[in-house]
């Protein structure tokens, strides 16, 4: 278990390390940043621009370009060309800040449940925090346009500070996810299992013609307003699980109104197929005959 307290022997001070992956600017890292405030030494790194999707993506065939800037209330933070990931290796290096003893990340602005999470930018963050031995927390709100989110900010701090008093087990998070609604009309706090993919999900080709709609254009945070102008929308088959295998998902506690908390480790063995597998005619002498 990692814990490391405030003040520990009158001189230690936590160090805070922020992310996200909807941009330094979005309206979840300003709402991040007033949780947190004075629950530790914050630094904010973030990328200069809207990163979602990339999971654990890093770059490597470049230098990476951090700029001073500010955000929300005139929060100081460091803009990056990078992706999540690159800004929570940044921070780790201790080369322009403390390094953190703990990263969080958020909030999004769209739920991150199920086996989204695998493609999320603001999970990846977090699981690339824990890959180094860090705590870290991932926050996420339901809606891509939150109209609540700012309510939100008690509950934030409070999960942040139980994790600085309580600590995690090595190499966890926690994803968290929240509704979007007044926070009086939050349904509890609970401890969720991931559900399944979500039927949600859409690919957009461009000029085919043959989709079943053809958009005129479609919302995008850092995209023109017609960058989809004349693509064909598909939505992704996906196996829905009936309505008990959803009990005490991500999917359903959000659902219901609640807060989903979810525990994750970058852990993707599965421990009975390697098992199997020493069943198996493995044999290479054999492959050589």
């Amino acid at each position: 278990m990692w814990r490391r307290r405030v003040g520990y022997n009158g001189a230690v001070t936590l160090q805070i390390l922020l992310t996200n992956d909807d941009g330094i600017h979005a309206p979840g890292m300003a709402v991040l940043r007033a949780a947190v405030d004075g629950l530790g030494e914050v630094t904010t790194i973030a990328p200069d621009h809207n990163a979602s999707a990339v999971a654990r993506g890093i770059t490597i065939h470049r230098p990476l370009h951090l700029e001073a800037t500010t955000f929300g209330a005139g929060w100081l933070g460091l803009a990056c060309d990078g992706t999540p990931s690159d800004c929570v290796r940044v921070g780790l290096l201790g080369v322009r800040s403390p390094a953190p003893d703990l990263v969080v990340s958020g909030v999004n602005c769209g739920a991150n449940m199920g086996a989204d999470v695998t493609y999320s930018g603001t999970v990846g963050a977090a699981l690339e925090a824990a890959l180094r031995g860090r705590p870290a927390l991932a926050f996420s709100v339901e809606s891509s346009a939150p109209g609540w989110l700012a309510e939100a900010t008690p509950l934030v701090r409070a999960m942040v500070a139980h994790v600085i008093a309580r600590g995690l087990p090595r190499h966890s998070i926690l994803n968290i996810n929240l509704p979007d609604r007044p926070l009086a009309e939050f349904a509890g706090i609970h401890p969720a299992r991931l559900g399944g993919a979500s039927c949600c999900d859409r690919v957009f080709l461009s000029g085919d013609g043959a989709g079943p709609a053809a958009l005129a254009g479609a919302p995008g945070a850092d995209r023109p307003a017609d960058a989809f102008f004349g693509a064909s929308e598909y939505f992704v088959p996906c196996d829905h699980p009936t309505a008990g295998e959803w009990a005490a998902t991500d999917f359903d506690v959000v659902g219901r109104g609640g807060v989903a908390v979810t525990p994750l480790r970058y852990d993707l063995l599965d421990p009975e197929l390697l098992a199997e597998l020493g069943t198996w005619e493995l044999d290479l002498e054999r492959l050589r005959v």
